[in-house]
């Protein structure tokens, strides 16, 4: 990308005079995508929760808890992803949908880190915008990046501690970092540090803990209403090497809102059946979390309930002379059908046919592994209590990289807390040669579908085989009348760039210890 060269002088300069303006009266500066756990705004004396669809304001200070995280979107059409025990201040902002003069935007990072994707004002008067910290000033030029400020001990990378300060990567356009000590520019690939005290600092490669945070958690593009795609290797603007993460938001004003409908059933024509929820994880590029409901999509279902073909435009899979293994349902071992239509399995081996659509590329997992689970779209959601579920089978993980096939050692519990629309997995474990892969994390509920992406699910692995991991998230949908079951899939990325996957299903437990 060409951009123009700008006075960091200029840039010093402008700073100083945006701290010295007011910001006394409310003035709405953009909205809540997605508050998990504790998220709060300081305005004035109070304490405000923020809940998905609430405004925040210029002077509002936004606070996210330990494992808590936020995504905001302003009303130039910025994203900002707030990551767990952050203090974010809106300084100063004003958009009128044009360029006329008035636009600006300044934001303060007290603590914590995120990371976000510049909107309008940065495209439209890049000079009008500012992220200050204790440590330095950072203007852009339409700009992708990341910041962390890390106190004494707090971060580490290569498992040894790195100083206090704030640290940041850019992953597209340019960013100028200064301080009274110094100032530099960072374009896209570089990364930079400004330790306590002392002029910006170029780091050669990217800080663990910064791809720890968010590295894999990516989606591909901004969700339509009736799709919802999780990539979880990499996509086309930043090469993998860099182990760069894409970002966009995994929720949307009205993304997600299905309207719950009967449709043909593929495998016996004239055949009308309840309409599916399906996740369709191919194992090297992304997964696919769709509805029949969606005009668009062309479920195939064989005998057995084996998913033989899905096609929504973005993701087309056929099996083709592949095996389909690793096949389950509701009921096959649990023995206890809830109507949640659950069925899953795995394509393995050469013949399947399997092509998505990434930005203006199409690439290609013909032959590859590709995960998928699908059920009755849920009915009659819950509105509130809490309700555990129990884990009824899944199929066996895959690692993209080396082909390997390992155990689900266990698919773990779901507790949902419909009051809050918040879902937690616990106790996820697969399991390859002296390797054994951990997951659990908590996300919200949208509409009966969920995703941890793009913050993030826990991550960890024991045993002497195990790969670096980047991250790790999990994706799936409500399935069945009153949420009876649910259909999850699950991933890690690794620093080598393959993906550990698989997907498993759940159902409602009767009660408390009784699952």
């Amino acid at each position: 990308m060409s951009l123009r060269t700008r006075s960091l002088l200029q840039v010093w300069t402008l700073t100083l005079c945006l701290l010295a303006a007011s910001v006394a009266f409310a003035q709405a500066a953009g909205k809540v995508l997605l508050a998990v756990g504790d998220v709060a705004a300081l305005r004035g004396t109070e304490r405000v929760r923020l809940t998905a669809g609430a405004a925040v304001n210029v002077g509002d200070t936004v606070l996210t808890g330990a494992q808590s995280h936020a995504q905001l979107r302003f009303a130039d059409d910025a994203l900002l992803a707030l990551k767990p025990d952050s203090e974010f201040r809106i300084e100063r902002f004003n958009f009128t949908g044009a360029s006329d003069g008035s636009e600006v935007a300044v934001f303060r990072l007290v603590k914590g880190g995120f990371r976000t994707l510049t909107g309008q004002i940065g495209k439209l008067n890049r000079d009008q915008y500012q992220l200050l910290t204790t440590q330095a000033t950072i203007g852009i030029r339409g700009t992708h990046y990341q910041v962390q400020i890390c106190l004494a001990g707090q971060c580490t990378t290569g498992g040894a501690p790195v100083r206090s300060g704030m640290y940041g990567g850019v992953y597209e356009g340019r960013v100028a970092v200064s301080n009274s000590l110094g100032a530099d520019e960072y374009g896209a690939e570089e990364f930079f540090y400004v330790p306590d005290g002392e002029a910006p600092q170029r780091w050669l490669s990217q800080p663990d803990f910064l791809s720890d945070q968010l590295g894999g958690r990516r989606l591909t593009a901004s969700l339509a209403p009736e799709q919802l795609r999780l990539a979880k290797i990499g996509d086309i603007e930043i090469p993998l090497a860099l182990g760069a993460p894409s970002f966009t938001f995994s929720a949307t004003e009205g993304a997600l809102s299905f309207t719950f409908s009967a449709t043909e059933d593929l495998a016996t024509p004239g055949l009308v059946s309840t309409a599916k929820s399906v996740i369709v994880g191919s194992d090297r590029y992304t997964l696919e979390l769709d509805s029949t409901t969606n005009a668009n999509l062309q479920l195939g279902i064989g005998g057995g309930g084996q998913m033989t073909s899905f096609n929504n435009g973005s993701l087309v899979a056929g099996v083709g002379t592949a095996s389909i293994v690793d096949v389950g349902s509701e009921g096959a071992g649990s023995g206890i059908p809830t109507g949640s239509g659950l069925n899953w399995g795995r394509w393995q081996g050469p013949g399947s046919t399997v092509s998505q659509t990434l930005g203006n590329q199409v690439v290609h997992n013909d032959g590859g592994n590709l995960h998928y689970i699908y059920g009755n779209i849920a009915t009659s959601m819950p509105t509130s209590g809490q309700v555990s579920y129990a884990s009824i089978g899944g199929t066996r993980p895959t690692d993209s990289g080396t082909g390997a096939v390992g155990t689900l050692i266990s698919a773990g519990a779901i507790n949902v807390n419909f009051t809050t629309a918040q879902l937690a997995l616990t106790g996820l474990a697969v399991g390859f040669a002296n390797a054994t892969y951990t997951m659990a994390g908590s996300t919200s509920i949208l509409n009966g579908q969920f995703s941890t992406a793009p913050v993030g699910a826990n991550a960890g692995c024991a045993g002497g085989g195990c790969q670096s991991l980047i991250a790790g998230n999990f994706a799936g949908f409500f399935a069945g009348p009153g949420a009876a079951g649910i259909g999850l899939d699950y991933y890690f990325n690794t620093r080598t760039g393959s993906v550990i996957e698989g997907v498993a299903g759940y159902r409602k437990c009767a009660g408390a210890g009784k699952c």
